[in-house]
């Protein structure tokens, strides 16, 4: 359902007041000239009215953007804007359309024939993660004489959902969940080297695969043989890990409106270095009730992601949840834990003889500009 709304523009208030003084000297004056330009100018406005009503009258819009999306990410969705009316052509339309976080696409068309549309490509990047069902949009248009400021809202239907950004702790990078930790169970990698070391002449027995073809190539142009990639042996890693996410805290703490979207690009980072290495993990998350969370497979993987793209703040986490969840994992499996608090808040609280295998993600390793929130039609009403 649209809704109009009509504001008077400079040049329609400075008419108004002509058309309006020149009636009342007309009264007055009793001079009929003057009142036949008043009424003339009182029609004209009418009439300009009327008109830039219909011309934003059954406009149709359509975006062809994914339904879902990764967030930081640029993308370039199709927009077109179609006049559904037999007769009346549309003339200088706007359009706005609000997006999740403040991203607004924004289109201009000075004409649409009737029963025909008008079509643009726009780039859109969405900072944040989100999950929407509706997004407000408006058309607005100054035609015709620009006497008249007219504005149609209305709701666009399209689910989108925006997957989190993706940050890799840096403890993970510097622990390396390797043989620094006292793990039990490791078994190599899939993959069949390590990381690369140079290149050397060929030997009977490699492997095709292996070979630079660009260094072989200059090689055999100065009279030399095919030279091979050389790698380091693989690496060992666990076989399985888990992941805690709570929001707990032993001391009052100012939060910051983004440090729970923080945490959770940190979690999205941490579950794709772990699949990367082919480590099975289970995630118990308070704001999933602690109920665990496994992605074997790709469906999983992005289930995840959606549920992470839609998930809120748990607010009354407590601390025997934290332990009761702690003590059932296996002391043997190494434990990511990641939280949207500060870790001297809750670290203390955590320490046990049982668990010697917790690496701690601290998030204030990354610091972002503060972006503060701001609802959908608050951005609409400030894009124009």
């Amino acid at each position: 359902m649209s809704k109009f709304s009509t504001k008077l523009a400079p040049r329609g208030s400075f008419c108004l007041g002509i058309a309006v003084g020149l009636l009342l000297a007309g009264f007055f004056l009793k001079d009929g000239i003057l009142l036949t330009l008043g009424i003339s100018a009182l029609t004209l406005l009418t009439s300009c009215y009327f008109l830039g009503r219909a011309n934003l009258a059954n406009l149709d819009i359509s975006l062809s953007l994914p339904s879902r999306l990764h967030a930081n990410k640029r993308y370039r969705p199709n927009l077109s804007i179609t006049n559904n009316r037999s007769i009346l052509d549309a003339f200088m339309v706007k359009l706005y359309i609000a997006l999740p976080h403040s991203s607004i696409l924004a289109s201009e068309t000075n004409w649409i024939p009737a029963g025909s549309g008008a079509y643009s490509t726009i780039p859109v990047r969405i900072p944040m993660r989100s999950s929407e069902l509706t997004h407000p949009f408006k058309f607005t248009s100054f035609f015709p004489l620009s006497l008249f400021y007219f504005t149609r809202h209305q709701l666009l239907q399209q689910p989108i959902t925006i997957y989190p950004r993706a940050i890799t702790p840096t403890e993970i990078l510097n622990d390396g969940l390797l043989g620094q930790r006292n793990i039990p169970r490791l078994n190599n990698t899939t993959t069949d080297h390590g990381d690369p070391r140079g290149i050397r002449p060929s030997q009977p027995g490699d492997s095709a695969k292996n070979i630079h073809w660009q260094a072989s190539a200059r090689s055999m142009a100065r009279g030399h043989g095919i030279l091979i990639r050389e790698y380091d042996p693989p690496g060992q890693f666990p076989t399985r890990c888990n992941i805690v996410f709570h929001s707990y805290s032993s001391i009052r703490q100012m939060m910051r409106e983004d440090s729970f979207e923080l945490a959770i690009s940190l979690l999205v980072g941490t579950v794709n270095y772990l699949r990367n290495l082919n480590i099975q993990f289970k995630l118990l998350a308070d704001f999933i009730a602690w109920n665990p969370y496994s992605a074997r497979t790709r469906p999983q993987y992005y289930e995840l992601l959606a549920i992470l793209a839609d998930a809120s703040r748990a607010v009354a986490t407590e601390k025997h949840e934290l332990l009761e969840t702690l003590n059932s994992l296996p002391s043997d499996q190494p434990t990511i834990i990641i939280s949207d608090m500060e870790p001297d808040s809750w670290q203390n609280e955590i320490k046990t003889k049982a668990h010697t295998n917790h690496i701690i993600i601290d998030i204030r390793q990354i610091h972002f500009p503060y972006r503060k929130t701001i609802s959908a039609k608050e951005a609409l009403a400030k894009s124009s």
